[in-house]
């Protein structure tokens, strides 16, 4: 695999991002700011992905940072982004033990945090090591497992790519239909996401495969359509390699004068990007090409001087060989044969050079294995001795083997029966485990069952009912111009306590459908509740504050209801009652207990003649039917606090 075509495969399986200093500014903030740890987790892991295709040494940062969050916190979800980029770093630095290493971990810590997206990225760049080491067979398999766990996520960018580089393999292994078939594929699922960068790319990918098959007017058509796609996403460097290769099936067919132009453009692109890597060798050394096929020998020597100083700067053998083999295709055309042959001779020596360090790392593999069977052979000699020395022995104690044996046969087959019977009691006491467990599964299948189709009920019956009563209430108002005001007054207020009962039919459907939930889920609610009363009441201040200790404390469904209620119905007092400008919600983490505190400095009340109404009636009753204790305290003028504890489970 060449160096042009890995670059568009690396490219095309990574995920890139594109950021401006405004949008890393942004990310850095929020890294600061966010209380959620997998919002910074993410944060870190596009930036790690905005550095590392530019400089890998500032990327390092990045995942250490996400490395610091998963040891604080302990979070599977920061270690398996942690590990997977730095997989990456490592292959970008060319560690490639220690990024199998960190490719693995994170398809262990994804596994325990049901990561299915990072756990497929691991596996698809897992493949792409195994590609370049040439193991295409275990490449192929590490490529199907990512592509079933972005089909279980519904990926189907991530497909496509991986879609992608299976092809390319089946082109590596010279099985051009299967390659076709794959890469015809990808092509089609990018087609249907518009996936601009990914369509260039399966263009240039198909170009390359008609080249190979010397179809080369299919393979021209290919490469057009991916230069018209990188214009349209300003990638100016795959313009350069994507007009390189059709510079190549332009020369088969003979149209010199087109392959020029192309390359000529593909220069001018590297030279408008000061781009001196194997993007412009590949140009420089085409362009020498067609001038040969000119026989322009002038302008050859031209461009292989500019190829010389690049591979030179890049110590880039491979291309080094072919501007060796360019001089001696000139020298030949000068018939300056002493000089061709000279060439000829550097050329095969770097052939030699770089092909003999294959073959020595063939030998050393051979050796490796030579002296592991050796070792093998030894103790197996070694054994057989002792086997010997054995029998010799056994021999001279035939008698009281015999009577040795006799006994312990008969203490075995004791043994045997005494376990047989005691694995057929752990058998049994197994099956009426199982079946308890499957009949409690049973149970438990049944009541969620019943609970999804009473919520269904609730939400497509009586909701849809709600709703028709504010529809008609609303038709009653403005329909029929009703312009007494006490009506008026009634019809609204008949459609605000509709609506709220909608909302509170809401929440009550959200919580039947959930065994249990995290106080992380019931935080979200609160904060939804509160973010619609700041919009509803703008002159009060409504701050809300939680213990992180929580996060991770789980809820059964009827606890968190009820908690949940009792604050909606407490701050709903407060903004009803107390004329207040302020509403604080407090909630703390306390030695096995949970605190829970709403407080504002609104005009209070004297608790002691003051008749409590059905709200803090129902407050304080549904936190005593949850094990826990309600108080409310008052002054007034100086506000009122309501807390209630219940018991962490």
């Amino acid at each position: 695999m060449n160096k042009i075509s890995y670059l568009i495969i690396f490219l095309a399986t990574t995920t890139c991002f594109s950021q401006n200093d405004k949008e890393k500014d942004s990310l850095l903030n929020l890294t600061r700011t966010s209380k959620y740890d997998t919002v910074r987790v993410d944060c870190y892991n596009k930036l790690f992905f905005s550095e590392v295709f530019s400089d890998v040494k500032v990327s390092k940062k990045y995942f250490e940072a996400m490395f610091s969050i998963a040891k604080q916190k302990k979070s599977n979800y920061a270690y398996a982004k942690a590990y997977n980029a730095k997989g990456v770093y490592y292959d970008m630095i060319g560690k490639l033990d220690s990024a199998y290493l960190s490719y693995y971990k994170a398809i262990n810590y994804s596994k325990k945090a049901k990561l299915l997206s990072t756990e497929g990225s691991a596996y698809n760049n897992l493949g792409l090591l195994d590609w370049n080491k040439g193991d295409f067979y275990k490449a192929i398999q590490n490529y199907n497992k990512s592509l079933e766990l972005f089909e279980k996520i519904e990926n189907i960018n991530y497909q496509g790519n991986t879609l992608s580089n299976i092809g390319l393999i089946y082109d590596e292994i010279d099985e051009p239909k299967k390659a076709e078939f794959y890469l015809k594929k990808a092509l089609n699922i990018r087609k249907k996401t518009n996936d601009d960068y990914g369509l260039s790319v399966s263009y240039v990918n198909l170009g390359k495969l008609f080249e190979k098959q010397e179809k080369f007017d299919s393979a021209i058509q290919n490469y057009e359509k991916a230069i018209i796609i990188k214009k349209k996403i300003n990638d100016d460097l795959g313009i350069a390699i994507a007009k390189y290769n059709m510079s190549t099936s332009l020369m088969k067919l003979n149209k010199l004068d087109q392959a020029l132009t192309v390359l000529n453009e593909a220069e001018k692109i590297c030279k408008e990007n000061e781009a001196e890597s194997n993007i412009a060798e590949n140009v420089y050394s085409g362009l020498c090409q067609v001038y040969l096929l000119k026989n322009d020998l002038k302008k050859a020597k031209e461009f292989s001087s500019k190829l010389y100083s690049i591979t030179r700067k890049n110590k880039d053998l491979e291309r080094l060989s072919v501007y060796y083999n360019i001089e001696s295709e000139i020298a030949l055309k000068e018939k300056d044969f002493q000089k061709a042959y000279n060439y000829f001779n550097l050329r095969d020596s770097l052939d030699q050079i770089t092909s003999g360090l294959e073959i020595k790392k063939a030998i050393n593999l051979y050796e490796a294995k030579y002296q592991s069977e050796k070792k093998e052979k030894q103790l197996l000699l070694a054994k057989n001795e002792l086997i010997q020395k054995e029998l010799l022995i056994k021999k001279k104690n035939t008698q009281f083997q015999i009577l040795f044996l006799i006994s312990l046969a008969l203490i075995i087959i004791g043994y045997l029966i005494y376990r047989q019977q005691k694995l057929k009691n752990k058998q049994q006491e197994q099956e009426f485990q199982l079946k308890s467990a499957i009949k409690e599964i049973e149970a438990q299948n049944n009541l969620h069952e019943q609970r999804l189709s009473i919520s269904r009920d609730l939400h497509d019956n009586i909701g849809a009912q709600l709703t028709f009563v504010i529809s008609s209430v609303d038709n009653l108002k403005f329909g029929n111009q009703v312009k007494d005001d006490k009506i008026l007054n009634q019809l609204t207020k008949i459609s605000d306590f509709t609506k709220t009962t909608i909302i509170e039919l809401r929440d009550t459907i959200w919580a039947m459908n959930k065994d249990e939930f995290s106080f992380e889920d019931l935080r979200s609610r609160i904060f939804n509740f509160i973010e619609k009363a700041k919009i509803a009441k703008e002159d009060i201040d409504f701050e809300f504050k939680i213990d992180e200790k929580l996060t991770e404390i789980k809820l059964s469904s009827i606890i968190g209801i009820n908690i949940y209620r009792t604050i909606q119905e407490a701050i709903n007092n407060a903004i009803k009652y107390s004329n207040t400008d302020e509403v604080l919600v407090n909630v703390l983490s306390i030695p096995n207990k949970i605190q829970i505190e709403i407080q504002d400095n609104g005009k209070g009340f004297d608790i002691e003649n003051t008749d409590f109404g059905n709200g803090l009636h129902n407050m304080k009753k549904r936190i005593e039917e949850i094990d826990g204790t309600f108080e409310i305290n008052s002054l007034i003028d100086k506000g009122t606090k309501i807390r209630f504890e219940i018991p962490k489970i």
